[in-house]
């Protein structure tokens, strides 16, 4: 879990610290969180955060034009390359070798653009931290 301040959860991680000021509506903070090095703990926490708000939200048993249609619909307010996105997220559903077709920078801008929106506007800030929270524990070591 993150570090306590207060009555007010903190993200321990950048990833943590990006999302969490991104749902609370701090877009400075976001910035300022975004703008620090990146650290080796990133991808972990990154993996972790997106398998866990995609499965919030899908199952094993979505079917491939579900998805399809999602990222659709996610198209709309953010750009995401279709295809990326859509074997992201069948990834994080069972079938992670769809990834190993696209670089992987690719996947990992396409991973940020689809957990901001997952979670700023399907999850919402509360639903959202305790996802942080979560990725944060199973990605890092206990503080």
């Amino acid at each position: 879990m993150g570090s306590e301040q207060g009555a007010t959860w903190e993200p321990r991680s950048r990833v943590g610290a990006v999302v969490v000021a991104l749902v609370r509506g701090d877009q400075d903070a976001a910035e300022r969180a975004a703008e620090r090095p990146p650290d080796e703990q990133d991808p972990r926490v990154l993996d972790a955060a997106i398998e866990l708000a995609v499965r919030s939200l899908f199952d094993e048993d979505t079917e491939p034009g579900q998805v399809a249609e999602f990222v659709a619909t996610m198209r709309q307010d953010v750009e995401v390359d279709p295809a990326v996105a859509e074997a992201l997220i069948r990834a994080q559903l069972g079938e992670p070798a769809l990834l190993e077709a696209f670089p992987p920078q690719a996947v990992n801008d396409t991973t940020w653009s689809t957990l901001g929106y997952l979670c700023e506007r399907r999850l919402g800030p509360e639903d959202s931290e305790q996802l942080v929270a979560s990725a944060e524990e199973r990605a890092l070591p206990a503080a």
